[in-house]
């Protein structure tokens, strides 16, 4: 695969994961906020997160790092993973953040290389989402405080649904006419 194929294929896994996250927004309420309250904490699925989002930072980093600190990227992504999940808090909601962060600056990245239509619309949204993001990553509690909130309230939880179907719809979208395009 190419990094078209990657990007398009990126554009439309999105896609279907936001909304899937919409219609999970839009049916959350005060009976199922037990069972989705300790997500944000939840270590099991934090720690593969995080393993994925460090793995993902490595090609980025090779550039950066000296010469002799190379051959040990990929084995400081695994210990920095195993010393996340033994000592941080709420390691979900940081995996989650860092994912939004890395998948914005991707989106809006290739979509400058790959000339997507409507880009303003799309790199506007997925700066959102990057900013939703960042605020996941540096107060992880705040996760938890949003699906507090999407259970509570009828108006954060259709704005919630609403933004997710309407990037979710964008991005299946824009990963389709990039199919179509080649």
């Amino acid at each position: 695969m190419n990094t078209y194929q990657i990007y398009t294929a990126a554009l439309i896994a999105c896609g279907l994961a936001s909304l899937a996250t919409a219609l999970w927004a839009g049916r959350m309420n005060l009976t199922r906020l037990p069972k989705w309250e300790s997500l944000p904490r939840n270590r099991n699925i934090g720690v593969v997160l995080v393993f994925l989002c460090l793995l993902w930072c490595v090609p980025q980093a090779k550039p950066i790092v000296w010469d002799w600190m190379l051959p040990w990227l990929y084995p400081l992504a695994i210990a920095f993973s195993i010393l996340g999940f033994m000592f941080l808090d709420y390691l979900f909601s940081r995996a989650i953040g860092g994912f939004f962060i890395l998948l914005t600056y991707y989106f809006v990245h290739e979509a400058f290389t790959f000339h997507t239509p409507v880009l303003a619309l799309f790199a506007i949204m997925c700066w959102a989402l990057g900013i939703l993001g960042l605020f996941f990553s540096g107060k992880p509690h705040l996760f938890r405080d949003f699906i507090r909130k999407l259970a509570k309230s009828a108006c954060i939880r259709y704005t919630a649904a609403t933004y997710f179907a309407a990037y979710g719809v964008l991005c299946l979208t824009l990963g389709i006419i990039h199919a179509f395009r080649g």
